[in-house]
């Protein structure tokens, strides 16, 4: 008996995690072409008048043993409305920028708006110490080292503040 529970619970974790890759090459595909068709919360992200726009982040996670580094690609964002949080083994980072001008010529008023919002959720291999987390934002490229934590998992949200 218990070896068909853990045969099952194996096929499970393969088929969760097929679909993880499968749901990433979608993302990848949609993108390339310019168009994701959800963005976080189901926010549409195809260019509207009626909403914003999300991109995904382009990140890389890279563990150095003590921690993992996550460096994502957030241009032209400031650190003030980047939303970074931690929840278990779940990362999500936010960032959002709007821009708009008024410009008047003669009897014609000229309007524009820029929006640009970035999205991404990553799930680690382990839980970190979100307390100790760190981030700075430099050039349009996020760095958010994570602590890795001893086996006692958390599974509180906590928000980290960009430096």
């Amino acid at each position: 008996m218990t070896t068909e529970i853990q045969t099952r619970k194996s096929r499970i974790d393969t088929w969760s995690d097929l679909d993880r890759v499968f749901e990433e090459l979608r993302q990848q595909f949609l993108e390339a072409f310019g168009v994701m068709p959800f963005g976080p919360a189901g926010l549409s992200t195809e260019g509207s008048a009626s909403g914003p726009v999300f991109r995904p982040a382009r990140a890389d996670v890279i563990d150095t043993g003590k921690a993992y580094k996550v460096v994502a690609e957030i241009p032209g964002i400031p650190k003030e409305n980047v939303d970074i949080r931690v929840r278990g083994t779940c990362v999500e980072i936010r960032g959002e920028s709007a821009k708009e001008t008024t410009k008047e010529e003669e009897s014609i008023l000229h309007h524009e708006r820029t929006y640009a919002g970035y999205y991404r959720s990553l799930d680690l291999p382990e839980n970190v110490v979100a307390t100790h987390a760190k981030a700075k934002i430099e050039n349009g490229v996020l760095e958010l080292e994570l602590p890795k934590e001893t086996p006692s998992p958390s599974q509180s949200e906590v928000k980290v503040v960009v430096q």
